[in-house]
């Protein structure tokens, strides 16, 4: 009997090494990262005239994390300092944000001003996701205080994604004066919230003091709650933060 039940004992072992060794390569291709952006990583391609608003390169003071319950759960902390790019392309100008190399948002603004799409991209565990929104027609995004107005965004179906519906809701709350490196400047408020329905259920209440007659933004609070299906279940997303301009001249 010796003989078998060492046997056993022999493969009962080889068993335990190759889930462990199974569950370590699956730890290590999927470990989750979040990385701050370095400032030579961020791209800005047409140098501005150096006027606040111009294209180029803005830095903001920045404080928030993102967090999700998928496999394991995981956080991201956002690092204490994050660039926003302002540069032509798509319907006329592009504003991106780039909280990490894993995580950031471009909205696509028309001439007049008003939103004609976005993208939002995410990494978790190594994977990463593009969301593309079009808003059709475009969503104006500036009125006067006291003034408000909604417009629907609309994602299509992909590989790996379903398609969902956003309506977002514009409110104009009025002129404020913020301090920007120590210069007082007068900045509209905007109250923005959107309502997500289809396969990506969401709620997002974004406050923007942008520079008034520009896309810059000088001040901007945001908390993001989302339930995705997915093939391993609902997936839970939340995410708020907070960004303040560091100086209203652009870098190159």
């Amino acid at each position: 009997m010796k003989g078998p039940i060492r046997k056993r004992w022999v493969v009962g072992g080889l068993g335990v090494a190759v889930l462990l060794a199974v569950g370590g390569t699956m730890l290590f291709l999927f470990r989750d990262r979040a990385t701050p952006v370095a400032r030579e990583e961020v791209t800005t391609l047409v140098p501005g005239g150096g006027r606040p608003g111009d294209a180029g390169l803005y830095l903001y003071t920045t404080r928030g994390f993102e967090t999700t319950d998928a496999l394991m759960g995981a956080r991201h902390d956002y690092p204490a300092q994050t660039y926003l790019t302002i540069q032509p392309g798509g319907c006329g100008t592009l504003v991106r944000w780039q909280a990490l190399r894993e995580r950031w948002t471009e909205h696509d603004y028309c001439p007049d001003g008003s939103l004609a799409g976005s993208q939002h991209f995410r990494r978790w565990f190594g994977v990463g996701n593009l969301d593309r929104w079009v808003c059709s027609p475009p969503i104006s995004t500036r009125g006067e205080p006291g003034e408000s107005w909604e417009g629907v965004c609309t994602r299509e179906a992909g590989s790996n994604v379903a398609a969902a519906e956003r309506v977002l809701r514009h409110e104009a709350v009025g002129y404020e004066t913020l301090e920007v490196g120590g210069e007082q400047v007068e900045t509209l408020h905007l109250r923005s919230r959107s309502i997500g329905t289809g396969a990506s259920l969401s709620e997002d209440t974004t406050e923007t003091w942008i520079l008034p007659g520009t896309l810059l933004i000088v001040r901007q609070t945001s908390s993001i709650s989302s339930t995705t299906q997915s093939r391993i279940g609902s997936v839970h997303y939340y995410e708020e933060y907070e960004i303040t301009l560091v100086s209203l001249q652009p870098s190159s």
